[in-house]
């Protein structure tokens, strides 16, 4: 996932994640913003992926009491991605093992955008 996720799909994937409740991510627009770009200039899907909290649920880290029910997360392979999003958002950091073959669906998608004050 360093530049995109290509790796066969029997590899494991060791993910740094960024857990937090919902909307403090996502809220202000700065992070799809962020993604975007990334994406844009590493192409595929930028080392980075947005987990939404009804994305978040779907997963094994729900189960094992890692995340709870009401947050999203951003994932990367790449730990300083992760400490400069903690840095700029806040958060939590977690660690996820999880095979490419079960990438979730949707973790692509940009976090939802963001409605205009005017």
């Amino acid at each position: 996932m360093t530049a995109s996720v290509s790796a066969p799909a029997s590899s494991v994937l060791h993910l740094h994640l960024l857990l937090a409740p919902r909307g403090q991510l996502s809220a202000d627009g700065q992070l799809g913003e962020l993604i975007r770009e990334r994406r844009s200039r590493l192409g595929g899907d930028g080392g980075i992926l947005y987990l939404s909290p009804e994305l978040l649920a779907t997963q094994p880290l729900a189960a094992k009491s890692l995340a709870s029910a009401d947050q999203e997360a951003v994932a990367a392979q790449d730990p300083a991605v992760i400490t400069w999003l903690q840095l700029r958002f806040g958060g939590r950091r977690q660690s996820w093992e999880l095979a490419v073959a079960a990438l979730p669906a949707g973790s692509l998608d940009l976090p939802p955008a963001v409605a205009l004050p005017w």
